[in-house]
């Protein structure tokens, strides 16, 4: 009872600030590019543990591979080095990639709904943007990065991506049901991985990556479904105001979580098998592992549910960092 009456409040709540923010804003001409350059900044501030610093470690983790399968007597400092002077080139695309995505989102009805509850000080829901504004945004934007994603040889991507953002938003794919949501997200944030691998690389496009790189992105969108329902635990209020059809809501909040902690357990034995590594490459990416699947079945609290989700963060990160792992043991073997 305590729950129901809980979840009512909090979606009656959330109706409220919702047409509170469709409605007041102030004119966007009369405010200072600071205060533009911060709103920006809010749209994206939750996504830099979980796009940007991935996605960035993935690229350059992925690169060293790269080299060293071309290369396998090269210097590892001066591939390092090489890769980067091109991470502002990695950081501008993923930054603005995700833009286009945190546009697309959080512009519709149902996010900021969610965004009231759970994230209040998101552009939004706390009326420093409308609606409509976001979407003129978009609607800039969108040439904008297409163009930088073509001069960066990985204009295919992008579009790829920007499928996927209308489909998951605009087409309600985020709400058509957990797996699809999942398969979405794990489709999208793969893809980036790649682009940024081939920006990092100077390749022109991702289909240039070895097969290893491609059999390591195959296993990756597979582990992202399979693993990130973990962010919709402390999401759970908000999802259900929304309506969103997230995996605790619709097989239950018991079942995702030892699912999950299951399938975290054998992805941080299976990953490393897939890059050859010796025992030494199972330790880090096993700990956390574990970490993480203890707290999610051990720990109910919303803020175990958000230390779970950066622990998943965190843990994936060890994961990209696993073909340096590979590296480092050839090169102590050599």
């Amino acid at each position: 009872m305590e729950k129901a009456e809980k979840d009512a409040k909090a979606s009656t709540y959330g109706n409220e600030h919702l047409s509170t923010c469709l409605t007041a804003h102030q004119p966007s001409l009369r405010r200072s590019w600071i205060f533009h350059m911060h709103t920006l900044w809010l749209f994206t501030k939750s996504d830099l543990k979980t796009v940007i610093a991935p996605t960035t470690i993935f690229a350059v983790c992925c690169g060293l591979a790269e080299h060293a399968a071309q290369d396998p007597s090269g210097n590892i400092q001066t591939n390092l080095l090489k890769l980067f002077k091109r991470l502002p080139h990695v950081l501008i695309w993923t930054w603005s990639n995700l833009l286009i995505e945190d546009f697309a989102n959080q512009r519709l009805p149902a996010s900021i709904l969610e965004d009231s509850l759970n994230k209040p000080w998101r552009p939004l829901p706390s009326n420093r943007i409308s609606p409509d504004e976001t979407r003129h945004l978009l609607l800039w934007f969108l040439p904008v990065v297409t163009l930088l994603s073509w001069h960066l040889n990985v204009a295919n991507e992008s579009i790829l991506g920007f499928v996927m953002i209308w489909m998951y938003n605009d087409l309600e794919g985020s709400g058509e049901g957990w797996f699809i949501r999942n398969a979405l997200n794990a489709i999208a944030l793969t893809n980036w991985d790649a682009a940024a691998t081939s920006i990092i690389l100077e390749r022109k496009g991702s289909a240039e990556l070895t097969n290893r790189t491609w059999v390591w992105l195959y296993a990756v969108v597979a582990v992202i479904m399979t693993t990130v329902q973990v962010q919709d635990l402390p999401d759970m209020h908000g999802d259900r105001a929304a309506g969103r059809k997230t995996m605790p809501l619709v097989v239950g909040e018991e079942v995702t979580r030892w699912l999950t902690a299951a399938v975290v357990i054998v992805w941080s034995f299976t990953c490393p098998r897939i890059w050859d590594l010796e025992v030494f490459g199972y330790v880090l990416i096993m700990t956390v592992g574990v970490l993480l699947a203890t707290c999610l079945v051990c720990y109910r609290t919303l803020a175990a549910d958000r230390l779970a989700w950066r622990l998943w963060c965190g843990w994936m990160v060890v994961l990209f960092t696993l073909p340096v792992y590979r590296l480092l043991s050839f090169r102590s073997v050599a």
